[in-house]
């Protein structure tokens, strides 16, 4: 082999062609690393948090040689850090690893309820900075709203962290067509063109996804829910949404328009209309407003009270033993539990996560709503479902915004490779 690349470098040189580097070719094709490494290490250890050689290995499939040159690389690159040694039980230490925090940033935002909120996070979802506004529910917002909230976080930070930041990722209440377009009741919005005129301003990467579904990503990736491949989150708020993940892939729906729990028939002969037009709806009886709106009137009190009144104050007087707020959250788990028990003999989750205003009335709730569904769901059916509260409180919008921009660019090869340069490389 030698030889006959020396007879083809002498004639190339005769012919005044330069010889090709057979050696160097050769060594770089050894040692290129692969972006499906480097992208199934990093998800690992996203998910993990801290892992050993053996773990990833393991956890990833890929084999042991694949694993140490992409290891190698992030170390060298600052992307991942050593944080110390096990013991093995064959008496060879183990290195513990986890993702460099600060390798990198995302400028986040959350659509969500009555304000908007940005916020800066760290590679694995910490919040290093954050800012909010209110609006006005209902009226049509400015998207140049959103794009100077994004743009007032960028200008907060220094030379050294600006290039940090990999992308945008925007969690949008209502619908969200095709990754693009928006369509928002409380945000008085009809298939706007959201990502199209937020690019127009933003020279960063933007993702984006409905707000239900940046929960559940929370949820799989930072919650209650980590690492399930089978479960479903609850939001209760102005309406009743589900999202989640089956058989390891997020529940979309034909148009992304699935979802919907708070619009199937609970009670026919209810007397709540929902916003929908129908009556008997889930979230004509259970939403945060409807809930509140019944005890009110339950106490001979007119809408006037309405704006000033929160799920949470009907829980805190069931507590004091309202019986009236009793009776009205007896109602409401009765119908929840209905519900949840559908969905549970429907899609078979492993986990049942309930997030939104629900979650501060978890004392009263959420025992009577593990047992009501184990009651309702045919012998034959049962299998394995725990219900939990979701415990990453009104940031979920903005620490599933930052998981979406981070998968998200797992996936883009350039981003990829911009989150595995050294962080003072970007700088300079």
């Amino acid at each position: 082999m030698l030889c006959e690349q020396s007879w083809l470098q002498t004639l190339a040189t005769a012919a005044g062609i330069r010889p090709p580097p057979w050696r160097y070719t050769k060594m770089n094709k050894t040692r290129r690393i692969s972006d499906h490494w480097l992208r199934t290490i990093l998800t690992a250890l996203y998910e993990r948090r801290e892992v050993t050689r053996a773990q990833i290995v393991r956890s990833t499939q890929l084999n042991v040689a694949s694993v140490s040159l992409a290891l190698k690389h992030l170390l060298s690159r600052g992307v991942i850090l050593r944080i110390g040694t096990l013991q093995s039980t064959g008496g060879r230490r183990r290195e513990v690893l986890k993702l460099n925090a600060e390798a990198g940033y995302f400028v986040t935002a959350d659509l969500e309820g009555e304000s908007l909120r940005f916020a800066v996070t760290n590679l694995v979802g910490d919040i290093r900075y954050r800012w909010a506004e209110d609006i006005e529910i209902g009226k049509c917002l400015d998207i140049d709203r959103v794009a100077d909230g994004v743009q007032r976080l960028l200008d907060k930070l220094d030379h050294l962290e600006r290039p940090r930041v990999i992308a945008v990722g925007i969690s949008c209440p209502g619908y969200v067509e095709e990754g693009a377009h928006v369509s928002a009741v409380n945000l008085g919005w009809t298939r706007v063109p959201l990502l199209a005129r937020l690019r127009k301003r933003i020279s960063l990467p933007i993702f984006l996804e409905g707000s239900g579904r940046i929960a559940a990503l929370a949820e799989r990736w930072l919650g209650v829910a980590k690492n399930s491949d089978n479960f479903v989150y609850v939001v209760f708020g102005a309406g009743v949404g589900l999202s989640g993940f089956i058989d390891g892939k997020l529940l979309r729906g034909f148009k992304g328009l699935g979802g919907e729990l708070g619009h199937i028939t609970i009670d026919p002969d209810a007397q709540e209309r929902c916003n929908c037009g129908k009556q008997g709806c889930l979230e004509a009886i259970v939403s945060s407003s409807s809930v509140v709106r019944q005890y009110l009137a339950s106490k001979g009190h007119g809408h006037e009270m309405l704006p000033r009144a929160r799920l949470a104050d009907v829980f805190e007087a069931a507590r004091r033993g309202d019986s009236l707020a009793q009776s009205v959250l007896d109602r409401m788990q009765e119908a929840l539990t209905s519900a949840l028990s559908f969905v549970t003999i429907v899609l078979s989750p492993e986990v049942i996560v309930l997030g939104g205003d629900l979650t501060s009335g978890e004392d009263l709730l959420l025992p009577r709503i593990r047992e009501g569904v184990l009651r309702n769901i045919p012998v034959s059916l049962r299998r394995p479902c725990e219900v939990k509260m979701s415990a990453l409180g009104l940031d979920i919008g903005l620490k599933g915004a930052a998981s979406l921009a981070f998968h998200e660019s797992m996936h883009d090869p350039k981003l990829l490779r911009e989150i595995c340069r050294p962080p003072l490389e970007r700088h300079s």
